[in-house]
Parts: structure tokens; C-alpha cells; sequence
């Protein structure tokens, strides 16, 4: 169970550093005035939500299987 945890947390964390960083760059680039930055940073945040909702299904899932009073 720990080891999917950690599996999770890891995941979750190296995505949420990679859309960080494309966002960081795209304010870089394109300035908060422009529109293409507020789409970016909008499509990341729903990039976010997905991956942190299909995680956590995957943990759950695993977790119904894998905890010691299913055995």
C-alpha cells in the first residue's frame, strides 16, 4: 500500500513541477496581459484537476485491495 502511495505522490508531484514550470514560462514569454497566457494557465489548472482525480481513483482502487482487513 505505501508503495503506491509513494507512487502517487511522486506522479503527482513531478506534474504539478512540469505545469508549474510550463506556466512560468508561458508568464515569461507572453506577460500576464496577454490572453493566450490566462488559456494556458486555465488548461493547465483542468490538466491538473483530471490527473489529480484519476490518482486518486487509482490509489482508492488499489487501497480496496490492498488493505490488511480485505485479506
Amino acid at each position: 500500500m505505501w508503495a503506491v502511495t509513494g507512487w502517487a505522490a511522486v506522479t503527482w508531484l513531478k506534474l504539478t513541477a512540469l505545469l508549474a514550470a510550463a506556466v512560468g514560462v508561458c508568464w515569461l514569454f507572453l506577460g500576464t496581459g496577454s490572453g493566450w497566457f490566462w488559456g494556458i494557465t486555465l488548461a493547465a489548472v483542468a490538466i491538473e484537476v483530471q490527473a489529480t482525480r484519476a490518482l486518486a481513483a487509482e490509489w482508492s482502487a488499489e487501497a480496496r485491495h490492498s488493505w490488511w482487513w480485505t485479506r
